[in-house]
């Protein structure tokens, strides 16, 4: 059932007295103190972005499946490649990688979004290729490296199969925008551009240990890793975050994007951390993907 309080309810109810604590409950719940924020953004239409944007869109193609033995990750691993219709596995194309969510996995991290309708119908072909990376937030761990299986790895492998890894861009989701914003620290000018959606940014260590222990080992840890301690390392890099007004993690990314060299690349149009938002900015993000890729 949706939250909802109107003044004319609290008043028949008994009073300026149940007025204010309504109103107190009402802000609690809307600064997360008490549980049903979801709820409440939903009900006051703050997850509601406008319709996504006219493009392009066609059938897509069954994806190609997969694993194979990452060095990085010591472990077999499951790879899924999107190939745009009228290209078969081996065609020399561009790649994009693209990182999931956590919980998530290779398959999810090629149908976010509304993706592959999106590149079916693209002028400017490419290959949108999902991997598994755990749940470990898209950096080393010291039994786990799904952030150096994406380059010594994954990009090597996909190269044995033809495609084109000298022009590579990365996208992701949640935990996975975090790891494409890591990605292009990590690895400054490997990337031709980093699309970052609703990136899962933290405060601070004791914020991300309290939401999933395992996103990072210790404190040093985060801090290695901290996107927005490193802000200013993004200068010049061809970024583009997006995140609804009413995501989680949006408080987080409007510290980040006062901290970059350029804060427009940061868009925060009405959303919440949801496949509305995300089928919403992907007709942008393709497009984007697609001319930074040679299209």
């Amino acid at each position: 059932m949706a939250f909802q309080v109107t003044r004319r309810g609290l008043f028949a109810l008994g009073g300026a007295g149940v007025v204010a604590a309504g109103a107190t409950a009402y802000a609690l719940v809307d600064n997360a103190v008490l549980p049903g924020k979801g709820a409440l953004d939903n009900a006051l239409g703050r997850c509601d972005p406008p319709p996504p944007p006219p493009a392009p869109r066609g059938t897509p193609q069954a994806p190609v499946v997969g694993t194979f033995r990452s060095t990085r990750r010591r472990r077999e691993v499951d790879f899924a490649l999107l190939y745009p219709p009228g290209y078969r596995d081996g065609a020399h194309l561009p790649v994009c990688l693209s990182l999931h969510g956590y919980g998530a996995n290779c398959r999810d991290a090629i149908s976010t979004g509304g993706y592959p309708e999106l590149i079916a119908g693209s002028p400017h072909p490419f290959v949108l290729a999902g991997v598994d990376g755990g749940g470990g937030y898209w950096h080393p761990h010291p039994t786990d490296d799904p952030l150096g299986m994406l380059v010594d790895d994954f990009l090597p492998y996909l190269a044995g199969r033809g495609l084109d890894t000298g022009r590579v861009a990365v996208c992701g989701w949640s935990m996975g925008g975090y790891g494409a914003l890591v990605c292009g620290l990590a690895y400054p000018g490997r990337f031709r551009v980093i699309i970052a959606t609703s990136p899962a940014v933290y405060h601070s260590f004791e914020d991300a240990h309290r939401v999933n222990p395992g996103a990072y080992d210790s404190p040093d840890d985060w801090r290695a890793y901290d996107v927005t301690a490193r802000a200013r390392e993004f200068a010049g890099m061809p970024v583009r975050i997006a995140i609804g007004a009413a995501d989680p993690f949006a408080d987080a990314v409007r510290t980040l994007r006062d901290r970059l060299p350029d804060p427009s690349v940061v868009r925060m149009p009405a959303g919440c951390h949801d496949g509305r938002l995300w089928s919403y900015v992907a007709p942008g993000q393709v497009q984007a993907i697609a001319a930074a890729l040679g299209g």
